[in-house]
C-alpha cells in the first residue's frame, strides 16, 4: 500500500486520533532494542535522520508509507506500534476496533483481532464503489484467505480475475500479486486472514 493514511479509534461517543507520541516511542523502544543509531535506522527506512527524530519524538505523524517502511525493517506487522504499548483485552467490541483510512481511496481497514502478535491477524477491509486496495497488485510474504461479508468484489490475483459474492471466499499464497476491486454500485466488505501478521 501506498499513500498517506490516517489511523483512528472510534467509540460510540467519541472519535481520536492514537496519540502520536506513543507511536513514536514504540518505534524508538524497538530502535534502542536492536542497538540502532537514529543513522542507521534512517538509512535504513528511506528517511531522513531529522524526520526520523520528529517521528520518534511525537513531533510530526509518519506517513502509512513510511511506517511500514519501518516495520518492515524491524519484521514487524505495521498495526504493531498502532494499537499502543498498552495490554489489550481479548474481545474486540465493533465498535472499538483499530481503523486505517485513506483519504486518497474508497477503502477502509479495521483489525479485527484483538492485536497483531502470534501467528495470524484478523482484518475487516470495507471498500465504497469503485475502491480498490490499490492501482496495481501488490504482494507479501503471508498466506491469505479473504472472505467475502456482502457486497461484490473483483479479486485480481497473479493475473487471473475472480468475481466474489457473499459468502464466497479466496485463499491467496505469499507473494502472489494480488488487489480487490469494487466494481459494483454498493459498499463491500472482507474478512481477511494473514498469517503469519504483515499489515
Amino acid at each position: 500500500m501506498t499513500g498517506e493514511a490516517q489511523v483512528i479509534v472510534e467509540g460510540p461517543d467519541e472519535e481520536r486520533i492514537p496519540d502520536a507520541a506513543s507511536i513514536g516511542e514504540g518505534i524508538r523502544r524497538e530502535r534502542l532494542r536492536r542497538g540502532l543509531t537514529l543513522a542507521q535506522l534512517a538509512s535504513q527506512v528511506n528517511l531522513t535522520v531529522s524526520a526520523l527524530s520528529q517521528i520518534e519524538r511525537g513531533a510530526s505523524d509518519p506517513s502509512i508509507s513510511s511506517l511500514r517502511r519501518i516495520a518492515q525493517a524491524f519484521d514487524l506487522p505495521m498495526f504493531q506500534f498502532m494499537i499502543g504499548t498498552a495490554q489489550r483485552e481479548v474481545v474486540v467490541r465493533r465498535d472499538r476496533r483499530t481503523k486505517l483510512n485513506f483519504p486518497d481511496r474508497e477503502l477502509e481497514y479495521e483489525l479485527v483481532s484483538a492485536d497483531t502478535s502470534g501467528e495470524f491477524e484478523v482484518l475487516s477491509l470495507a471498500i465504497a464503489p469503485g475502491g480498490s486496495t490499490g492501482a496495481t497488485p501488490n504482494g507479501h510474504a503471508s498466506e491469505e484467505c479473504a472472505v467475502v461479508l456482502r457486497g461484490d468484489v473483483v479479486a485480481e490475483v497473479a493475473g487471473q480475475t475472480y468475481a466474489l459474492g457473499p459468502g464466497d471466499s479466496i485463499k491467496i499464497h505469499r507473494e502472489l500479486l494480488h488487489r480487490f476491486t469494487n466494481e459494483s454500485a454498493a459498499d463491500a466488505e472482507l474478512l481477511i486472514i494473514i498469517s503469519p501478521p504483515t499489515f
